[in-house]
């Protein structure tokens, strides 16, 4: 019987051929005895490289994409190799080397798929999850994947589709798919574009595709309507008497984020350890949000401070080391339509209506920055909170009204004294 061939991919640094204090990398490939090498078109420090594990040390950017692109060159190696096994009984590691050298991967890069293409483009984001990614956007390039994988199969009747098939229309019935299948928010298939056409320009950095055909298709926000509540609908339910205790706590834990602008997430966490005495002397919420772990550091208000002394000896909050009482998202958002009937508020309470109502009603209609608003918020961008911004017209009054005085009160009073 004849032994079984095993194919062996190192990387390993040639020190003789040492320039300007780097040393190129090299992928050598080990087959019946015997060695080829190849160049991967890297250099690098001989003391940043790890010898016994072939790659570069650290976690730091850097090492992150350099040992991406060595596991992409391993891996694309084993699929040449595998290919001329199919053709041919005996592959030399020369041939191999030729193949590869010869640039016969036209055709290997002509048969890599989108799917493929995805789970590569994963792969390389789960080595950046708390230094470029947060776990949250990561888990959704899961979901992601999966949508494309669902149109794929309802448009081309197929599992997956090879990324030189792939055309600019592909863009445009992929938005109709998500919208009328996925029955998708336009802001919120955005998010499902943008993935494609990372997985696009990822496959261009890397060279499985000459282009991003899709990089000129933008897909348009629609601006949406902010709700929250007024003043005068923030006090009522504020002062509201609930004598259902499930409900009042339920209350209670809505009026905490609408004066402190946490997410159900970011709240539901809050433990007594992240009150701190912030730099004014008072209380403060030090913390990072779920969703983008943005810094939203927030002074609390005497509502949040009233709320979570109450809430303090709760069984639920000792036993659980929280500072509220906070039920199940979906228990929640179910007791505050109850919540809602027996206020006699007609918008539907969410704890997403709180967050607004904090960003609109508490902060900038009183007079708050829209910087700081931003800040407590953990906006990554100052663009995200203007949207807030723009409805609140009371504040707009206001400051036209300031302005005006500014301009004219001079004016004004040389009249008086004229008089």
């Amino acid at each position: 019987m004849k032994k079984l061939e095993i194919l062996k991919i190192s990387f390993i640094l040639r020190s003789d051929k040492k320039k300007t204090g780097a040393s190129p990398i090299i992928m050598q490939l080990y087959l019946e005895g015997r060695r080829a090498y190849i160049g991967t078109g890297e250099k690098i420090e001989i003391d940043q490289w790890d010898s016994q594990m072939g790659k570069m040390k650290g976690a730091t950017k850097k090492a992150v994409t350099l040992n991406h692109h060595l596991d992409m060159m391993k891996v694309d190696t084993l699929q040449i190799y595998h290919s001329l096994k199919l053709t041919q009984e005996d592959v030399t590691v020369y041939e191999l080397r030729d193949t590869i050298l010869g640039k016969d991967e036209t055709s290997v890069r002509k048969s890599k798929t989108l799917l493929e293409l995805c789970d590569l483009h994963n792969n390389y984001y789960s080595g950046l999850v708390g230094i470029e990614i947060g776990k949250i956007t990561y888990r959704r390039y899961f979901l992601y994947k999966k949508r494309l994988k669902e149109f794929i199969k309802e448009k081309f009747d197929q599992d997956d589709i090879v990324l030189s098939k792939i055309k600019f229309s592909f863009a445009l019935e992929y938005e109709y798919f998500l919208k009328v299948n996925a029955n998708l928010h336009q802001n919120t298939l955005i998010k499902f574009i943008q993935y494609l056409n990372r997985v696009m320009d990822y496959g261009v950095t890397y060279e499985y595709i000459d282009k991003n055909v899709l990089s000129g298709y933008k897909v348009h926000t629609k601006e949406s309507n902010k709700e929250c509540l007024t003043n005068e609908e923030l006090t009522k339910l504020k002062e509201k008497h609930i004598s259902i205790k499930r409900l009042e706590e339920v209350r209670d834990c809505f009026i905490f984020c609408c004066y402190t602008g946490y997410a159900y997430k970011d709240a539901f966490l809050l433990t007594p350890d992240h009150i701190v005495v912030g730099i004014n002397g008072k209380s403060w919420i030090y913390t990072s949000r779920q969703k983008n772990e943005n810094v939203s550091n927030v002074p609390l208000l005497e509502p949040a401070l009233e709320i979570i002394e109450k809430y303090k000896d709760h069984p639920l909050c000792v036993n659980k080391n929280r500072i509220l009482p906070m039920k199940s998202n979906q228990k929640l958002n179910a007791y505050l339509k109850e919540l809602a009937d027996i206020c006699d508020i007609k918008k539907p309470l969410t704890t997403h209506i709180a967050r607004h109502t904090f960003a609109t009603t508490v902060l900038l209609s009183n007079g708050v920055s829209i910087e700081a608003t931003s800040k407590m918020l953990g906006h990554k961008s100052i663009k995200t909170t203007q949207i807030y911004g723009k409805i609140v017209e009371s504040r707009v009054g206001e400051e036209m009204d300031k302005l005006s005085e500014k301009l004219f009160s001079s004016k004004k009073d040389n009249i008086k004294k004229a008089e």
